[in-house]
């Protein structure tokens, strides 16, 4: 086996190592959502990060001075 052989064995190696610690990654990761318990408030229709922002009624209309 010369030096080339040996490198060659080392990347194949190292490349399915990577890929089989990636699916065991995923498969715990899997895993772990499954066991945690649905919170309440998780609304899957509702805005999860925003709050819809409904300006007050009696806000006086924008003018062209307050564009400038």
């Amino acid at each position: 086996m010369n030096v080339i052989d040996l490198l060659i064995l080392i990347i194949v190696v190292t490349i399915l190592v990577t890929i089989a610690l990636g699916v065991m990654t995923y498969i715990a990761y899997k895993l772990r959502t499954a066991r945690k318990p649905a919170r309440p408030d998780d609304d899957m229709e509702g805005a999860r990060y925003f709050v819809l922002h409904k300006p007050p009624l009696d806000a006086p209309e924008p003018t062209e001075a307050d564009a400038s």
